[in-house]
């Protein structure tokens, strides 16, 4: 592990010394969605300290887009909480009998792989076919995360491709979620690019927190299909989780769909001012 750790504080001494040579671009004065705080005078009310530190919020209230795309954001948050809290700390070893982790360790870099080489063959899609076809096929995939758990909830039901299969459908998630999902939020919140992606971490980091927590508040008295021992002794009500879950996908898709009727209008709108 040393030597992972080693590699990391390499890989982060670099990333902070090649921010110097990132190009800085003369900011241009575009309309933003965003309504201005006042709060502080004249003085400069968008750029003033208070202005920017609350923007990242402001955002979710001004703009109608933000709220319908958070969907989005919270079924990676919540699938990514599930199989870390759940699959890689319980299911894993009882699927394959074993006491340490190094299944879940190639498991985590099979999703990562497929992640990498779909985000490459989306891009290639994205001009022929649109980022809305690959969002919703990167929102149906959690479904193949999902829907396996609560069908076969006993672990002894499962075998090695089965939970290779999961951890696929992990990574078409996470490709849609690393690349698409960010083209789409600069192409739709374009008047408020850093604002928009602050935002959009706030509502990933959110969905991460409740996603970790959850399993420890669904509590339930009776070991069952439903209810799940897990390692420690301590019994959980995975099922209400794993429903949270469906339904979460069911709210991105229609909520990505309004975000991009409305951004439509607004593009149409744009279009008829500059005229």
């Amino acid at each position: 592990w040393s030597t992972v750790f080693w590699i990391y504080t390499v890989i982060a001494f670099l990333s902070t010394i090649n921010m110097d040579f990132v190009k800085t671009y003369e900011m241009r004065k575009i309309k933003s969605n965003i309504k201005r705080d006042t709060s502080d005078g004249n003085k400069a009310p968008y750029y003033s300290i208070m202005s920017n530190l609350t923007a990242t919020l402001r955002i979710f209230r001004d703009d109608p887009k933000m709220k319908y795309m958070f969907g989005l954001n919270a079924i990676f948050g919540l699938s990514v909480a599930f199989i870390n809290s759940y699959v890689n700390g319980e299911f894993v070893d009882i699927v394959l009998n074993e006491e340490n982790d190094e299944f879940v360790g190639y498991l985590g870099a099979l999703s990562a792989a497929v992640s990498a080489i779909l985000s490459l063959l989306f891009g290639i899609l994205d001009n022929k076919i649109g980022k809305g076809y690959i969002l919703i096929l990167g929102t149906f995939s959690y479904v193949g995360v999902i829907l396996p758990f609560l069908v076969y909830p006993n672990a002894e039901d499962w075998g090695l491709f089965a939970l290779v299969m999961v951890y696929v459908f992990q990574g078409v998630g996470r490709a849609t979620y690393e690349g698409t999902l960010r083209a789409t939020f600069a192409e739709f919140f374009f008047q408020d690019k850093e604002v928009a992606f602050a935002n959009k971490n706030l509502q990933v980091g959110v969905s991460f927190a409740i996603g970790y927590v959850l399993p420890f508040l669904l509590r339930c008295n009776q070991p069952s299909k439903c209810c799940v021992s897990f390692s420690d002794g301590s019994l959980h009500d995975l099922l209400t989780f794993e429903l949270l879950i469906l339904f979460v996908i069911i709210l991105a898709i229609l909520g990505y769909w309004r975000a991009s009727v409305l951004y439509e209008k607004e593009k149409l709108e744009l279009l008829h001012r500059n005229k």
